[in-house]
């Protein structure tokens, strides 16, 4: 769902540098640090290595950086992604690894191989499981999944099943992705939020939001209705792509108080 959209077909876009592509995600502080007071973003955009240093540069915040070489880890290590992980690490950014799980449906061993190369290669904190299922039949699978994270590539696991998924997978991953869909049907869904999910803790849930306006994106930043709010005005069909115009006020709403 969120880092799928256009990865593995967007060779030779503008999204590419040296043959490859790069996604981002930045995970921005309330409950991400929970000492530092500071508000949560999640932000999805296709950058080369270099961008994810310098954005880190630009805008010094509390982040968690998910890299996606390739729709996942891709077949070779890339030094300029090493260098950037390296580096931003250095300065205190986590660094996840985007890997697919089609739905429950890819084979864990090819899952946990791809979490072997973000380890190997470039040392991840973590990893962002995506395209997750949010069926209760497959808690095993991606329980087994967090624990091989946890033990190899270990601490933080983000499962991005895209809408609310069963209770149970909130003691399996740290941050579970519940929505993830266009500003006009945002409203509706939050506000239909079930009663157990409103007393998780906020950094445990993160909303992603594209096709939204200004005043859309700063509204829902606002809600408080997830301790991650992300919103870009991108479109379909890959909306994670465009860094919205008002990210620095989207920033600044869900920043360091």
């Amino acid at each position: 769902m969120l880092m799928s959209h256009g990865i593995a077909f967007a060779l030779g876009s503008a999204a590419v540098l040296g043959g490859v592509v790069v996604t981002v995600a930045l995970l921005v502080g309330r409950g991400a640090d929970r000492g530092s007071g500071c508000g949560a973003v999640l932000i999805p955009a296709y950058l080369p290595p270099n961008r994810i240093v310098d954005l880190v540069r630009v805008s010094p915040r509390p982040r968690t950086v998910v890299i996606n070489p390739h729709n996942g880890p891709g077949l070779q290590e890339h030094e300029a992604y090493r260098k950037a992980v390296r580096e931003v690490q250095h300065a205190g950014t986590r660094v996840l690894g985007y890997v697919r799980t089609a739905y429950g449906t890819r084979p864990a061993s090819e899952v946990t191989g791809d979490v072997d190369r973000y380890r190997s290669w470039y040392g991840v904190d973590g990893i962002f499981l995506d395209e997750a299922s949010p069926d209760v039949s497959l808690v095993p699978y991606y329980a087994g999944l967090a624990r091989y994270v946890r033990a190899g590539a270990g601490r933080t696991v983000v499962l991005n099943p895209g809408v609310v998924p069963a209770r149970e997978y909130f003691g399996v991953a740290d941050v579970v992705v519940t929505f993830e869909g266009a500003a006009a049907g945002y409203a509706t869904a939050a506000s239909a939020i079930p009663d157990w999910l409103r007393r998780e803790r906020p950094d445990r849930v993160a909303h992603l939001i594209y096709a939204a306006s200004r005043d859309q994106a700063l509204s829902a930043v606002g809600s408080g209705a997830a301790g991650y709010i992300y919103a870009t005005s991108g479109l379909m069909p890959n909306p994670w792509r465009t860094l919205p115009p008002y990210l620095h006020e989207e920033e600044a709403m869900a920043g360091c108080r």
